[in-house]
């Protein structure tokens, strides 16, 4: 992962946060399905990883949330990350 002015780069699997629509960022990176995000708004942060089952599915789980407590039912879910898309969809009523 390459910091340009000091500044991490924009998620590409999930760019805009499903709560506040804030700028999603890189946290940290461990491989290219295993890695962690961080909204710079609410400060909701994510991390990925890969499922047990065959056909080896990447997962996005909700770590933790800031803003209040809307989010609770999400944490600590392994959802895939066609769930957090269609958030940021319903939120913007596509």
């Amino acid at each position: 992962m390459t910091l340009t002015n000091k500044k991490l780069p924009k998620a590409v699997e999930l760019p805009v946060c499903p709560f506040c629509d804030g700028s999603v960022y890189y946290a940290s990176w461990t491989t290219h399905k295993i890695f962690q995000m961080e909204c710079s708004n609410c400060k909701a942060h994510w991390r990925t990883g890969v499922s047990k089952s065959a056909q080896r599915e990447m997962y996005v789980e909700l770590t933790s949330y800031m803003k209040d407590q809307s989010a609770n039912e999400h944490l600590n879910k392994k959802l895939p990350l066609d769930f957090w898309r269609d958030m940021v969809l319903k939120r913007i009523n596509i």
